[in-house]
């Protein structure tokens, strides 16, 4: 019994991350990278479709770093959704962008 009262919390945590990355795509991302990941953000980055998931998760944190270089505003915005979102929700995201 005591099992299941740790796991339940921990799928249904997992199901309503998972859930999210749709959404916070919408949200935080497709003004600058389009609906499907086609365009390429600032006019610059290269388009997220069909960018695996791990590839995503990297640049993101690559970005917000300072490791990658590139327009200022994305290294900014990057390091705004590191700070805003947790592993879990940024996974759910790359992996969304992979569905697209």
């Amino acid at each position: 019994m005591k099992k299941w009262i740790i796991i339940i919390p921990l799928v249904t945590a997992t199901l309503l991350t998972a859930g999210s990355g749709k959404s916070i795509y919408k949200k935080e991302c497709a003004a600058c990278h389009g609906s499907k990941g086609e365009k390429k953000a600032l006019g610059v980055s290269h388009p997220l479709h069909g960018m695996p998931a791990k590839k995503l998760i990297a640049l993101t944190h690559d970005y917000a770093s300072g490791k990658k270089k590139g327009h200022p505003l994305a290294k900014s915005v990057k390091k705004r959704f590191i700070k805003k979102y947790n592993d879990n929700e940024i996974k759910s995201v790359a992996d969304y962008i992979g569905k697209l």
